[in-house]
């Protein structure tokens, strides 16, 4: 009963979350994965260089287009086929309130599980991501429930297989955490080959099918979406080309996010003991992350995730040792203090944390598509002021209509890089003809909806939507949907 009703907070918070407050945790989300869908869904989409040039798998793309396939019988609304996806990202991500309930019932009995389950379902960096239909956070969610399927001292057959196909999954996904998962799968099975064999077996009926056969269908060479990834971003300068932090950027950023939560990493400390596993994935991925020039928050989600078990963990052993050595009223008042704290700091540093501003994240920009996407006499959309992979592209419009970007290029090299970044925008499976810069204006009898800042609409046109951003200084004040009379040429 403690588990189901834990999991029923943490699932509502969650889905209020996803489906009131409308953010793009990053641009990946938008471009890499639900634009791509929408291409193979309904046949237009802005592509970015990795699916030109094969960098990507289609598997996510391929299963969120079945869902827009699927939703589309019902409504035409794209914030539907967002907010079902996104729902079922939000369900994913209860595995780690599960994996933080189990590991701490077995450790700590009941109390220790409702202490760090509670604390999952309500840590703030984990109602976040939630939503994100983001690779970093699928796998990370997968890779958790795979090293807790190997906490089984039994480790039978099926628990093993399981296992093996979590990992492989999970490195399919993110390969970059492959390094982490190695060492706690080394740490949770040493060199028991009867064991490795089960995981390998897991492992490859995950792998082959999803990786060799799928990226050889879709881009003629097995895991191409691997290999050239790290191909372009490690060895030809992609990532490092877009921007490269400090060593210490992670360690800087988290003390900036987690604010008064901060000291809660001496129990996560407490906690590393009693999961070591868990521990050193996390540990791993922070450093491995670390000494990579291009660095995101996105990156360690893994870390991330598996904080809040390690705090919970830390909280219950430190309880356990009070009540032995200071009596159980001693214990329970502390235990309240804490658990209190961790709540409040955890609410206090979602709303005055590095992540404050990221809960309406490019809202502004998602609104304007939208209102695009409601006007029955659209023909053509234009859009300036607004860079390309800040727009709401074809997954916000989900329009049969042509899209303008003014900040369009077809093939962009930038310092560092030593291949170019290509782009194109896809209409009913063909490359759409773009007019970048001041060509856009001359060709205004293309489209008769123009989304731009408020004080930057071109002659003809009248506003007709304007909506604030207050979040982004990188845009425009205030975002507008502007209309002209008649139709477009095409």
């Amino acid at each position: 009963m403690a588990l189901a009703a834990i999991l029923l907070l943490a699932l509502a918070v969650r889905l209020a979350v996803a489906w009131t407050q409308v953010y793009v945790v990053y641009l990946d989300e938008t471009f890499q994965y639900f634009e791509q869908a929408h291409r193979l869904a309904f046949g237009s989409g802005v592509v970015p260089w990795e699916f030109i040039d094969g960098a990507r798998s289609w598997l996510l793309p391929g299963l969120i287009a079945g869902v827009m396939r699927a939703t589309s019988v019902f409504s035409a609304d794209p914030m539907l086929y967002v907010r079902v996806t996104r729902s079922l990202c939000v369900v994913l991500s209860l595995s780690v309130v599960y994996v933080g309930y189990c590991l701490a019932r077995q450790r700590d009995g009941v109390r220790g599980a409702v202490v760090t389950g509670v604390i999952c379902a309500l840590w703030f960096e984990l109602i976040y991501f939630a939503p994100a239909v983001l690779s970093e956070v699928i796998a990370a969610h997968c890779a958790i429930v795979a090293v807790w399927l190997g906490d089984d001292t039994e480790q039978r057959e099926r628990r093993l297989l399981a296992a093996g196909a979590l990992f492989g999954l999970a490195i399919l996904l993110r390969m970059q955490y492959a390094p982490a998962l190695l060492v706690a799968a080394l740490w949770q099975y040493r060199m028991d080959l009867s064991r490795w064999k089960w995981l390998l077996l897991g492992g490859l009926a995950v792998t082959l099918p999803l990786g060799a056969v799928l990226d050889t269908l879709t881009w003629g060479a097995p895991f191409q979406s691997l290999w050239l990834n790290l191909v372009r971003n490690s060895l030809q300068g992609v990532a490092s080309s877009w921007s490269t932090q400090p060593w210490n950027y992670y360690a800087q950023f988290e003390l900036a996010a987690w604010q008064l939560a901060a000291p809660l990493a001496m129990l996560a400390l407490v906690g590393a003991w009693r999961a070591p596993a868990f521990a050193l994935m996390a540990l791993v991925v922070l450093v491995a992350h670390s000494v990579v020039p291009h660095k995101e928050y996105r990156f360690i989600y893994l870390a991330l995730a598996c904080a809040p078990i390690l705090v919970g963990l830390g909280i219950a052993t430190t309880i356990t040792w009070i009540e032995r050595h200071r009596g159980v009223v001693v214990a329970q008042t502390v235990l309240v203090i804490l658990l209190l704290f961790c709540i409040g700091s955890s609410g206090y540093a979602a709303t005055h944390g590095v992540l404050a501003a990221r809960w309406h994240w490019l809202r502004a920009d998602i609104a304007v598509f939208l209102a695009a996407h409601d006007r029955s006499d659209i023909c053509g959309l234009a859009v300036k002021d607004i860079p390309r992979f800040g727009t709401g592209g074809y997954t916000y419009l989900n329009r049969n209509v042509p899209l303008y970007l003014w900040d369009f290029t077809p093939s962009d090299t930038k310092p560092g890089s030593a291949v170019p970044f290509r782009l194109s925008v896809v209409l009913n499976n063909q490359a759409l003809a773009q007019y970048p810069g001041e060509a856009l204006a001359r060709a205004a009898s293309r489209y008769n909806y123009l989304v731009a800042a408020q004080d930057h609409g071109e002659p003809g046109y009248t506003a007709v939507n304007c909506f604030q951003n207050a979040y982004n200084p990188e845009l425009p004040r205030e975002v507008c949907l502007f209309q002209r009379p008649g139709g477009c040429e095409q």
